[in-house]
């Protein structure tokens, strides 16, 4: 990524990483994100589909797991992610949150206490559930939109899959890292580095855009001892275990799985089992200890 400056008559062109040995260029670009976020804030999506054209998915996909892009600017990619795509989806959910009305459709008079047969409870948020909560709604990028065209009433679509495989990637890397006990974190700081990928998480929750699984990772990642998974550890489950490894091993064969990305899962789990500290037991910065208390299941 580079970025082109202002220099007298000409413009000068400098790669984003060389920012971190020019503070008062770097407060520039990072205060122009911050005047992004501002401009396309509360739902004004005529001027993100604008920006679209100055910040798009590539350059907001790279920002995000660059371990080399300054702190600051780190931070202003991620908020402005978020105030272009997924601000608006996130207020609409957040306006029905204290709604109780209960769809009857035959999906909710299917959902059980224990939808697993078991007894023994489960982590919130996992598990069927029904609720009047709008579904996030997107619209393709449009730099420009015609005079009659009015307003755009959907915001700039993003992969919602990709951002959330990468943004639980990216927390648990973090994570298993140390936390504040990391010589070099990624943005300088633990703040930099745990911040805007919980923002980036909690958006993802509220919006409803991850799973079941995710919903376990990010838990386990919070308080492994609390909500880590207690039946690997039971013989009743054990056939299950032999069921999943049966049909991962099926799945290889038949092509519908690479080698290499089921190598890349077992690794995942295995780190996630290894976990013995989580964010709840970690010395962090005061920001970083509220945005996990703002985590919630959407």
């Amino acid at each position: 990524m580079f970025i082109l400056c202002p220099k007298g008559s000409w413009l000068q062109c400098l790669d984003i990483l060389e920012l971190s040995e020019r503070q008062d260029l770097l407060r520039f670009q990072w205060h122009t994100l911050k005047l992004y976020c501002a401009v396309c804030a509360l739902g004004n999506n005529r001027v993100a589909h604008a920006l679209c054209s100055h910040v798009d998915q590539a350059q907001l996909l790279y920002a995000m797991e660059s371990a080399e892009l300054p702190g600051p600017l780190r931070a202003g990619y991620y908020d402005l992610l978020l105030a272009m795509h997924l601000d608006a989806a996130q207020r609409a959910r957040a306006s029905m949150s204290t709604e109780f009305i209960i769809p009857m459709t035959d999906a909710t008079k299917a959902i059980t206490l224990f939808p697993d047969g078991g007894r023994a409870p489960g982590p919130p948020g996992v598990g069927p559930s029904a609720c009047l909560r709008p579904q996030p709604h997107f619209a393709e990028p449009c730099f420009i939109l015609a005079d009659g065209a009015g307003r755009a009433p959907l915001s700039p679509g993003i992969p919602l899959g990709t951002l959330g495989t990468r943004a639980i990637r990216m927390l648990a890397e973090a994570v298993a890292g140390g936390g504040p006990h990391t010589r070099d974190p990624v943005g300088g700081s633990v703040e930099f580095q745990l911040v805007p990928v919980l923002k980036l998480v909690s958006a993802l929750l509220a919006v409803g855009a991850l799973g079941d699984a995710d919903v376990r990772r990010v838990l386990r990642m919070i308080e492994p001892r609390l909500f880590g998974d207690t039946r690997r550890d039971a013989p009743e489950h054990e056939e299950e275990e032999e069921e999943e490894e049966e049909a991962r091993r099926k799945a290889i064969e038949a092509g519908e799985m690479e080698e290499e990305e089921e190598e890349k899962e077992r690794k995942e789990e295995e780190e996630e089992e290894a976990l013995e500290e989580g964010l709840l037991r970690m010395k962090l910065p005061e920001s970083v200890k509220l945005e996990v208390r703002g985590l919630s299941p959407g």
